[in-house]
C-alpha cells in the first residue's frame, strides 16, 4: 500500500514538473519575439511577496511555479466563504447543478479530496453569476454567445458552464502566470471537451472558426486571437490586479478581437480596490470604442460579489440606425419652421408647385 502511494506521488510529481517545463520552454523560445515584461507580470501577487504577505496554507502561495495537481483544490479554497446570490434560485439551480457535476467528475479523476459541502454557495454561485449575467438578458440573434475570451482564467473554472451549456462553444483561455496555467491545462484535459493547447504545439497552434473546443494560449501570444471573431470577452477579478501598461494593452487587444457589438464583461470591486494598476477602466473603454450597456446599482459585497459591468463594441450599424439621416435632418427643419410660421412655408410651397 506505501509503496503503491508513493509510485503515484514520484508520477503525479514528474508529470507536474513535465507541465511546468512545457510552459517555461515556450516561455523562453517566444521570449525574444513576442514577450515584453509586462506581459508576464501578475502585479498584485508580486507586491504581496515584496510585502513578505502569505494566504493560509490552504490556499494557492507560489503563483510562479506548478507545485502539480494539489493547487487546485488549493485554487478552489479561494472560495473560502458563501457569497451572496443576487439571482432567483430558479435561474441559478441548474447551474449550481451542472457546476457541481462537472467538478466531481474533474476530481475525481485526479483523486483529489474536496469538501464540496458548501460547494453551491461558493465555487459554484460563482460560475453561474459569470454564466447568466452575459446571457441573461435577450440580444438580437447575431449577439448570441457561443466564441468566448477569459482572460486571467484563474484555474479555468469558467469552461465548466460555457462549454457545457454552450454546444458548439469556442472557448479560449488566455494566461501568463505558470500555476494558473498550468492549472488550467489540468483542469481543461479533464473537461472532456477537445482541448488545442498552445505550448503542446506552438507553431501550428491556430484558432478555427467552426472547430469548437477549448484554446488555450499565453497572453504573449495575443496576436493570435482572430479579429472580429468573438461575442464576449470576461475578465473576472483580473483587470485591478495587472499593471496599467498590460490592462490598456489587453483592452484594445480586445475590442480588434470582439465582432461589432460583441460583450465585454467584467466582475471586480471597480474603483473600489486598486492594488495594482490605476487605469480607470470604465474611461478607457468609454474612450476606445466601447458603450456601457449594463451596471446594476447595487451594494457591493452585501447584494453581490464585485461589480458586474457589460459593454459594448460600437457596431457602426448600430450607431447608424439610431441617428438622424441627413433626409431626415433637413425636412425636419423644414417641418420645424413651418410650425414657427403658422404653417405660412406649406401654403407657400402649395402655391409654388400648383404654377
Amino acid at each position: 500500500m506505501f509503496a503503491t502511494r508513493y509510485q503515484n506521488f514520484i508520477l503525479k510529481k514528474e508529470m507536474a514538473e513535465a507541465l511546468e517545463q512545457k510552459f517555461l520552454s515556450v516561455l523562453e523560445n517566444d521570449r525574444s519575439k513576442f514577450i515584453s515584461k509586462w506581459m508576464i507580470i501578475w502585479d498584485y501577487q508580486q507586491i504581496r511577496k515584496k510585502r513578505g504577505l502569505k494566504y493560509d496554507s490552504k490556499l494557492p502561495e507560489d503563483f510562479f511555479s506548478y507545485g502539480g495537481n494539489e493547487d487546485l483544490v488549493k485554487w478552489m479554497n479561494w472560495f473560502h466563504h458563501d457569497f451572496p446570490d443576487y439571482f432567483p434560485e430558479s435561474l441559478t439551480l441548474n447551474l449550481l447543478q451542472t457546476s457541481l457535476e462537472n467538478d466531481r467528475k474533474i476530481l475525481g479523476k485526479l483523486n483529489l479530496s474536496y469538501d464540496f459541502q458548501n460547494y453551491n454557495k461558493r465555487v459554484g454561485i460563482n460560475n453561474a453569476h459569470d454564466f447568466l449575467f452575459p446571457n441573461f438578458y435577450p440580444t438580437p440573434e447575431r449577439s448570441k454567445i457561443k466564441n468566448v475570451i477569459d482572460f486571467g482564467a484563474g484555474y479555468g473554472r469558467q469552461a465548466n458552464l460555457f462549454t457545457s451549456k454552450i454546444p458548439d462553444c469556442i472557448y479560449t483561455a488566455v494566461d501568463a502566470i505558470p500555476n494558473s496555467y498550468c492549472l488550467q491545462n489540468l483542469y481543461f484535459s479533464n473537461l472532456d471537451k477537445p482541448f488545442y493547447e498552445y505550448i503542446e504545439h506552438p507553431e501550428n497552434f491556430r484558432i478555427e472558426n467552426g472547430k469548437k473546443g477549448i484554446y488555450h494560449l499565453p497572453t504573449w501570444r495575443k496576436d493570435l486571437l482572430p479579429d472580429d471573431f468573438y461575442d464576449l470577452v470576461m475578465c473576472v477579478q483580473v483587470l485591478p490586479e495587472l499593471n496599467t501598461t498590460l490592462v490598456s494593452s489587453m483592452l484594445k487587444e480586445f475590442h480588434r478581437a470582439l465582432k461589432p457589438g460583441g460583450m465585454l464583461y467584467i466582475r471586480d470591486h471597480a474603483s473600489t480596490w486598486k492594488p495594482a494598476g490605476k487605469i480607470n477602466v470604465d474611461e478607457f473603454l468609454s474612450e476606445n470604442g466601447f458603450v456601457l450597456e449594463f451596471k446594476p446599482h447595487i451594494i457591493n459585497e452585501k447584494d453581490l460579489h464585485g461589480i458586474p459591468r457589460i459593454w459594448r463594441k460600437i457596431d457602426p450599424d448600430v450607431i447608424k440606425s439610431q441617428t438622424m439621416s441627413f433626409d431626415r435632418k433637413l425636412k425636419q427643419t423644414i417641418e420645424d419652421i413651418d410650425t414657427l410660421s403658422g404653417g405660412l412655408l406649406r401654403k407657400v410651397v402649395k402655391k409654388v408647385k400648383a404654377k
